[in-house]
């Protein structure tokens, strides 16, 4: 072999060298329990604020939203006229009055308070 191949080849077996030793790093256990902060009960109270307005706001999609489920699950036409109209106003109105107790209800809680959703999913979108 060449000279400068014997020089690539010292150079290439040099970096394996020292490079072989970073390989058996030991990996960092996350447990996100023990890892994160818990929320304060501002931060709580101020995210129970804000899906009360997002349900608030938003909550007449559950109309569309339960139309276009019932289409995808291959309901009937006389299902997708007459009852899914009728199954998305009950939720818009349940999102929404949700939304409104949620707003109303997120400063005055004690510390011992729920703050979990009320609905699921959490947020409509």
């Amino acid at each position: 072999m060449s000279k400068r191949l014997w020089i690539l080849a010292g150079g290439i077996a040099v970096t394996v060298a020292l490079l072989l030793p970073s390989i058996p790093v030991m990996a960092q256990m996350y447990n996100p329990d023990e890892d994160l902060p818990k929320p304060t009960f501002i931060e709580k109270s101020l995210t129970k604020l804000g899906r009360g307005m997002g349900n608030i706001f938003f909550g007449w999609a559950e109309i569309p939203m339960t139309f276009d489920r019932d289409l995808k699950k291959g309901k009937p036409l006389g299902h997708l006229l007459g009852v899914s109209p009728v199954l998305g106003t009950a939720k818009a109105l349940m999102r929404t009055g949700v939304g409104v107790y949620e707003a109303v209800s997120f400063p005055y809680s004690d510390k011992k308070t729920n703050f979990e959703p009320i609905l699921e999913p959490e947020f409509i979108f």
